[in-house]
């Protein structure tokens, strides 16, 4: 029985630990080379190091809101930084900008569950803004008679041109204010 539990313990220390990655490296800038990105935890910011910046550190600006939900998936291109809330998260995608040369935020995603709170037939609000072509379209997921609809809201939204080193996650609460200022004028106002 003792050995039961030591397995089932360790186990689950592996399965949590396989569920965040607090490091990726891969070649970000396409020059054959590996490069890293890190999330600091004891300075609440991330960390990247580009082969094509000579491996100089590069820090974002601090990450005041860093959860325990957070986590770096890698993707083609570049890499997500997910910091996740109880209700709801942010997930932030990064790309390697060749003519800047460093990694720019192209993208920004979120959920929130909380928006429709008033509501009980309101499951979930999710959204997405292209940083690059500054297209937002967010999400609504209501109950109707069993069935999930979805209504689309589209909108031109503009955020600066962000890169790793001027990444905060201010832009993601500016970011949450105009996703609920466009929740509030086209759902919540029937």
């Amino acid at each position: 029985m003792k050995y039961y539990c030591l397995f089932l313990l360790l186990l689950l220390v592996n399965l949590a630990s396989a569920q965040t990655t607090r490091k990726i490296v891969k070649d970000f800038d396409g020059d054959g080379k590996k490069d890293s990105v890190f999330i600091d935890s004891k300075k609440d910011m991330l960390m990247v190091w580009l082969s094509t910046q000579k491996y100089k550190r590069v820090e974002s600006k601090e990450i005041t809101h860093l959860n325990f939900g957070n986590t770096l998936v890698e993707t083609k291109k570049g890499f997500e930084f997910w910091n996740d809330y109880d209700r709801s998260g942010w997930i932030n995608v990064f790309e390697y900008n060749k003519t800047a040369k460093k990694m720019q935020l192209v993208q920004m995603r979120r959920s929130d569950d909380m928006l429709g709170r008033d509501d009980p037939n309101q499951n979930l609000y999710k959204s997405t803004v292209n940083l690059l072509t500054n297209k937002y379209v967010g999400v609504v997921e209501t109950e109707m008679k069993g069935k999930v609809v979805e209504k689309f809201i589209n909108a031109e939204m503009i955020f600066p041109k962000t890169y790793l080193e001027t990444f905060s996650d201010a832009i993601n609460f500016d970011y949450q204010e105009k996703c609920i200022g466009l929740y509030n004028k086209n759902v919540s106002k029937k």
